[in-house]
């Protein structure tokens, strides 16, 4: 499993950092290239990806990339 960190933003201005966890594909030739993506805040919140918007699944927070 690799991870990346990057900012995002909510309506207010306000700063987080969104961690991206990607699963490492197996060694299988007929693996798919696209690896599964999830999405947490540093606090453990687990979020949606549509595009550059990320909320919470409960959608009490909206962010931007």
């Amino acid at each position: 499993m690799s991870f990346r960190q990057f900012p995002a933003t909510d309506a207010n201005g306000d700063d987080y950092v969104i961690i991206e966890f990607k699963d490492e594909p197996a060694g299988d030739a007929n693996a798919s290239s696209d690896a599964h993506a999830r999405y947490e805040l540093a606090d453990g919140r687990h979020l949606v990806r549509d595009g550059h918007v990320f909320r919470t699944s409960g959608g009490e927070l909206t962010l931007s990339t």
